[in-house]
C-alpha cells in the first residue's frame, strides 16, 4: 500500500499500525501498576524500549542479510525510513531495557514482564496485520495449490478451476498488484491465533513472569509455523529462514528458565519439546522432497504435522510454567487449579 499524507507527514501502513499497537500497549500496561513504583518502572522502560528496539531490530535486519548489503552496511543501517525490521531485535531491546529500569527502581524483573505480556502479543498481531497491508505475509498461490500435479493438496484435482476460484478472494487469498495471481494470506489467521493467545494471556494471574511466558512461548511457536507458510521476501541465513531458528531459541531459553524450578518433572517436558522440534524439521525437508519415505505426503499434511510439533514445543514449555508454580501450600494448588480453569 502506498504511504498515507497528511499534510507534510507521511506515514507507512506497517508503520503505522506498529506505533497505534505500541501506544495502546504503553497505555494498557501504565493503567495496569498496581502502585507508583510500578508506574515508574514501566515510564523508564518505555522510555528506553522504543529507542533500542527499533535500533536492534532495524540492526538484526542488517545482520540477517548482511550478505546482500556488506558493501553499505552503514548506509542501511542508518536508512530507519527504508524499512527492514527484525520483532526478534526488538524483542532483544525491550528485555535489555525492562532489565534497566526494574534494576533502577527495584521493581521485581518477573512481575513488570507480565505487566507487559499483553502489550507484547498485541504488537505481534498488529505486526502480522501489518505484514499483510504492505503485501508481506502471503503463502503459495492458489491456483497452484490446487492443482494435481504440484502434489499440494489433498484436495487437488486435474480440473482445479473452481475450488481455486473460491478460495482465490478475500479472507482466503491476497492478489498481487502486479501480476494479478492470488496467494492464501498466511498472515491473517496469523493474526488471529495470535489474538486468541492475547485474549489467553490477559486471563492468566500476574504472578511470578509465568503471563511473560506463557505470551512468548505462544508467539515463538506460531512464528515457527508462520515463517513456513509465507513464501514472501524473509530473512534467511543461507536457506535456513531466521525467525524459526529465532524462535526455537527462545523456546529452549524458556524452557530452561522453567525448568530450574521443575525439579524432577522437567524431563518430559524436555523430550516434548525435542520431539516437536525434531517434527518441525523433519517437515521443512519433506516440504522441500528431500526424505524418499514420506515423498508420498501433501504439503497440507506436512504443514498440519508441523503445526503439530509447534504445539508440542509450546506445551513442553507451557507444561514446566504450571509445574514451577505449584507447591505443597494449599493456596499455591487452589491457584493452579484456578489458572487451568481459566486456561
Amino acid at each position: 500500500m502506498e504511504p498515507l499524507e497528511i499534510g507534510s507527514l507521511r506515514a507507512f501502513p506497517f508503520g503505522a499500525v506498529t506505533a497505534l499497537a505500541l501506544a495502546a500497549g504503553a497505555v494498557w500496561s501504565l493503567k495496569r501498576a498496581a502502585d507508583a513504583r510500578e508506574k515508574k518502572a514501566l515510564e523508564i522502560f518505555w522510555l528506553l524500549a522504543l529507542p533500542l528496539g527499533l535500533f536492534l531490530a532495524h540492526l538484526g535486519y542488517a545482520l540477517c542479510n548482511l550478505d546482500m548489503i556488506e558493501d553499505y552496511f552503514g548506509e542501511v543501517l542508518l536508512d530507519f525510513a527504508g524499512g527492514g525490521y527484525l520483532l526478534y531485535g526488538a524483542l532483544a531491546g525491550a528485555v535489555i531495557a525492562l532489565g534497566l529500569a526494574c534494576r533502577i527502581t527495584g521493581v521485581s524483573f518477573e512481575k513488570a514482564a507480565d505487566l507487559l505480556a499483553g502489550p507484547f502479543l498485541l504488537l505481534g498481531t498488529a505486526c502480522a496485520l501489518g505484514e499483510g497491508l504492505i503485501g508481506g505475509g502471503f503463502g503459495w498461490k492458489v491456483e497452484d495449490w490446487f492443482l494435481a500435479e504440484n502434489s499440494m493438496s489433498l484436495l487437488a484435482s486435474e480440473e482445479p478451476g473452481p475450488l481455486a476460484e473460491f478460495f482465490s478472494h478475500f479472507p482466503f487469498a491476497v492478489r498481487d498488484p502486479f501480476y494479478g495471481y492470488a496467494s492464501w494470506a498466511v498472515f491473517l489467521p496469523v493474526a488471529l491465533c495470535l489474538g486468541w493467545g492475547l485474549w489467553k494471556t490477559v486471563r492468566l494471574p500476574e504472578n511470578g513472569g509465568g503471563r511473560a511466558v506463557f505470551a512468548l512461548s505462544f508467539y515463538a511457536a506460531v512464528r515457527v509455523l508462520y515463517e513456513s507458510l509465507r513464501q514472501d521476501d524473509i530473512p534467511k541465513w543461507g536457506f535456513v529462514r531466521v525467525n524459526q531458528i529465532l524462535s526455537a531459541a527462545v523456546l529452549l531459553a524458556l524452557l530452561v528458565l522453567c525448568a530450574m524450578n521443575a525439579g524432577k518433572r522437567r524431563w518430559p517436558s524436555v523430550c516434548l519439546l525435542a520431539g516437536g522440534a525434531a517434527l518441525v524439521l523433519v517437515m521443512e525437508f519433506a516440504l522441500e522432497k528431500k526424505i524418499g519415505f514420506l515423498e508420498w505426503m501433501t504439503m497440507d499434511l506436512c504443514y498440519a504435522v508441523s503445526a503439530a510439533g509447534c504445539w508440542m514445543m509450546f506445551h513442553s514449555v507451557n507444561r514446566l510454567r504450571k509445574a514451577g508454580r505449584t507447591d505443597s501450600a494449599p493456596e499455591g494448588k487452589n491457584r493452579i487449579k484456578e489458572e487451568g480453569r481459566s486456561e
